[in-house]
This record gives structure tokens, sequence and C-alpha cells, in this order.
């Protein structure tokens, strides 16, 4: 894998010989109702199961919500506001 930092200065890694390191995570019931694991386990234990039909189906309920509620926002005229990023003034990224 290249990268480059923001000095321009490139570096290559090789990810193969990186260690695996597991994952912490906190029971899904213990997650907040927009964490990521909680709103997807339902289509990633029906790709795990093979059921790619089913998968599917979550999917698409789940982006259907996403985006009543995204609608849902704008009728009300609030904007979705990120948890760990803030819009710098003036400037196009977060």
């Amino acid at each position: 894998m290249y990268f480059t930092y923001s000095s321009g200065e490139t570096k290559v890694i090789d990810t193969a010989k990186l260690p695996v390191t597991r994952k912490k995570l906190r029971p899904v019931e213990k997650q907040g109702r927009t964490e990521s694991r909680r709103l997807w386990q339902h289509v990633t234990k029906s790709l795990k199961e093979g059921n790619i039909d089913e998968a599917t189906e979550h999917k698409h309920r789940l982006e259907e919500c996403q985006r009543g509620e995204e609608r849902q926002r704008a009728a009300d005229n609030k904007p979705w506001t990120p948890k760990y990023f803030t819009k710098e003034v003036q400037k196009d990224f977060y």
C-alpha cells in the first residue's frame, strides 16, 4: 500500500506483514442507535449466511429509512450534525 504524507514524502507499507489486531467493540445492544455495526447487523448476518436476497432487502430497508430521516431533516430545516467532525469556516473540508 502506498501513501503520501502532507510533506510530499511517499511511503510503502506491506500490509501482509502487519499483525492482525482484533477489533474491540461494545456489544450491539450497548451501541448507539446510529452506530454502524448496529445499523448493518442484519445485512452482515445475512451475508455471512450466504443469503444475498435477504441481505439486499435489509440493506434496502436501512437505506430507505436513512433517506426518510434526511427528507424529514430537510423539511424541518435541521441539518445533519456529525458527531466527530466540524466544518472549518471558509474551508470546503472537514
